[in-house]
């Protein structure tokens, strides 16, 4: 792959660096990466306690996806991918690299203009609102955007060295839609690791009520206590705005759709109560507001208590 510093003047590599086949080479690889992480992310979402979704939603949903996301993916690439790609130039023509020897310059560029660009975000965010967000937010968003911007660079940097209309739609074509068949391919491999159990599914523990009857704790204070004979206390719960308690009663049932126990207790914190955690740590739950928001409220077996 050629991203050298390119041969002319620093003008005319500044020209071809903002030039519109960089931008729109630069934006299909953001493309393509961002389908790959989005497979990604809704598999490892299978493996995860958490709302994966529905995925065949996601089928209508793509389309408004890829057109809202032309906005965000020319800001990432006015900001982080082209400045990249112009660092590197500047410092393979001060060092004095020329030609296919130059590529790692653009690579090499990625993080110092990565932090640049979080830089003046931060600066800009003390200004307007008081704080720059936890120092952790940054450590974590460097190297992150630093891998997205790097192949994103490289691609651009052959589309500005003067490949001609012809040729970089070509290539944009062919970004876009290697990474479509990459994300594809993705998406048919783990779900095909899913079903064989290669990558483990989550799976809610399946308690019976001996393993059920107990004091369960939410860490604050609130307590819930399922007693052998049916009967439920629970005392100082949240719920949205407020705190319940009260005493009732409790039963099993199980939802058709995914199998998962239901806990019912009556009383002031009447709600569904659902089964979370691991066989050696589990939990019981329910959800505080939209259960779409996964706003839970955990509660813990107390152990050594029956």
């Amino acid at each position: 792959m050629t991203a050298g510093a390119g041969t002319g003047s620093a003008a005319g590599q500044i020209r071809d660096v903002w030039s519109g086949r960089a931008v729109l080479v630069s934006m299909a690889a953001l493309l393509a990466e961002a389908m790959c992480v989005t497979v990604g992310v809704v598999l490892y979402g299978f493996t995860q306690e958490g709302p994966v979704g529905n995925v065949f939603l996601a089928a209508f949903v793509l389309p408004v996806a890829l057109v809202l996301g032309a906005l965000p993916g020319l800001v990432l690439t006015v900001t982080l991918v082209l400045p990249t790609l112009m660092l590197g130039r500047l410092a393979a023509r001060w060092g004095g690299w020329q030609g296919r020897a130059a590529w790692w310059c653009t690579a090499a560029a990625a993080p110092f203009a990565v932090a640049g660009a979080m830089l003046v975000h931060g600066v800009c965010s003390a200004l307007l609102t008081g704080s720059v967000g936890p120092p952790l937010v940054y450590l974590v968003c460097w190297p992150v955007l630093t891998a997205a911007v790097v192949p994103a660079a490289l691609l651009a940097a052959v589309a500005a060295r003067g490949t001609g209309t012809r040729r970089t739609v070509r290539l944009t074509v062919t970004v876009a839609s290697g990474g479509f068949l990459a994300a594809l391919a993705m998406g048919v491999l783990g779900v095909g690791a899913l079903a064989t159990g290669l990558l483990p599914a989550y799976e809610p523990p399946k308690l019976d009520r001996a393993r059920l009857v107990g004091v369960w704790r939410d860490g604050s204070g609130g307590t819930l206590e399922l007693r052998s004979d049916g009967t439920a206390a629970a005392r100082g719960l949240s719920k949205p705005g407020d705190r319940c308690g009260g005493v009732g009663s409790w039963a099993l049932d199980r939802f058709t759709a995914d199998e998962r126990l239901e806990v019912e207790v009556d009383g002031d914190c009447r709600g569904q109560w659902f089964m979370g955690g691991t066989e050696k740590r589990p939990t019981l739950y329910y959800f505080l507001g939209d259960p779409d928001e996964w706003h839970r409220h955990v509660l813990t077996r107390q152990v050594g208590r029956s």
